[in-house]
């Protein structure tokens, strides 16, 4: 769906406003402002629980991201059945990720923080790009393998020269956007 001025009103109702009962609290983080329609944002899916946007800042090209409707700081803060859904369309998504940008593997992150609103950043993940390398880094301090602490801080340091920050038009986002909504209608469809 194209970069919008609001969200659709069909997508905002229903389950949307039991939620909102569940959860009791109405935030003005930026997703939350998207699923009001008050922010623009490229539009892979939507449904009346949850919307899957480009990522406008992402570290691989096709990143998307996962977002309740409902303001929740945490994923245990959701109700089990948007828990569920949530899951389910996040899968979906990384299938469709995988169908079309043949990555190495789509890499799941939870955040919440720095934007303290619940999302999934789904990331398509290549042999030696920044992602990739920061796993890397991780089994090594995690001890997969046995690391030395050599090995470790060499991949620390290999964590720059990795970063490779995509410049991505909005153009090529809506490309993206569009191309990732239809795969991602395909996989919802086979579920």
């Amino acid at each position: 769906m194209p970069l919008t001025e609001n969200a659709s009103p069909e997508a905002s109702t229903g389950n949307f406003n039991r939620w909102l009962r569940i959860n009791d609290h109405v935030s003005d983080d930026l997703f939350c402002r998207i699923a009001r329609g008050e922010e623009p944002a490229h539009f892979v899916h939507e449904d009346e629980d949850l919307m899957v946007i480009m990522d406008r800042y992402p570290v691989s090209r096709g990143q998307v991201l996962v977002v309740p409707r409902v303001h929740f700081r945490f994923f245990h803060e959701m109700p089990n059945e948007l828990v569920g859904h949530f899951y389910s369309v996040a899968a979906a998504a990384g299938r469709a990720i995988d169908s079309l940008m043949s990555p190495d593997a789509v890499v799941m992150l939870a955040r919440g923080l720095r934007i303290p609103h619940y999302h999934l950043m789904l990331i398509p993940a290549h042999r030696g790009d920044f992602v990739s390398s920061l796993f890397s880094l991780m089994d090594s301090v995690q001890g997969f393998p046995a690391s030395a602490r050599s090995e470790i801080a060499r991949r620390y340091s290999s964590l720059g020269r990795a970063l490779t920050v995509p410049e991505i038009s909005d153009a090529r986002l809506e490309e993206d956007a569009h191309a990732l909504g239809n795969a991602l209608r395909k996989e919802i469809a086979r579920a």
